[in-house]
């Protein structure tokens, strides 16, 4: 597969098979992760592999998205921020993103399908589920799997000469909508209650979460 066709065909994946993953494929995966670009060279990296099922329960029932907990596989970026000084631009979660996408692409390439996950417990119980040391900390999460259907195609929101300048920014100012600052605020509550609480409201939560078709 071509390089601009498996960006072009690549598609966000939630349903997987019980396929289980095949000889040497997880390495090929991280391999692609560890050869992202990264500020300064640095390759602050971590990448830890999730198949028990116990632990992506645990992260699905704190706060994480319904996908882990039903993902064959998972893959959590962990970037060592000890290591980054141009704090204003986030280096850090850029080069653990720049990983995500290249494992994203080779996933597809070979026949699998993944979703770039931010959708996450609070840090703070994230690390203590997972014995994350300081001075890593999570960036995103990749779950991933065979797919079980074959994806739907998604089109882009806008053409290219809709999303590109030369030399200046041309676009009006846009206004943050009012559902995402209740979003935000909701999201902060639901971090902060107790567990037993977010197990008794998830019926609740659940029907507010967008869903999608692939």
């Amino acid at each position: 597969m071509e390089l601009m066709e498996a960006i072009k065909t690549r598609r966000s994946i939630r349903v997987f098979s019980d396929k289980k993953l095949e000889k040497d494929v997880l390495e090929k995966i991280i391999e692609a992760g560890n050869y992202a670009p990264s500020h300064c060279n640095m390759q602050g990296w971590k990448f830890i592999f999730i198949d028990n099922q116990d632990i992506k329960n645990k992260i699905f029932e704190n706060g994480g998205s319904h996908v882990i907990k039903n993902a064959s596989y998972g893959i959590l970026v962990v970037y060592n921020k000890a290591l980054v000084d141009n704090t204003a631009y986030q280096d850090w979660i850029q080069s653990g993103a720049a990983a995500m996408q290249n494992m994203l692409l080779v996933l597809h390439s070979l026949g699998l399908g993944g979703c770039w996950i931010c959708h996450l417990p609070r840090k703070k119980i994230l690390n203590k589920m997972l014995n994350i040391q300081k001075p890593y900390s999570p960036v995103a999460y990749l779950a991933f799997g065979y797919p079980k259907a074959t994806p739907i195609e998604v089109k882009r929101k806008k053409e290219i000469k809709e999303v590109y300048a030369i030399n200046k920014f041309v676009w009006p100012g846009e206004k943050t909508p009012l559902k995402i600052y209740l979003k935000r605020i909701a999201r902060k509550i639901y971090y902060i209650m107790p567990l037993f609480i977010k197990k008794m409201i998830f019926p609740i939560v659940d029907k507010f979460v967008k869903k999608f078709r692939n």
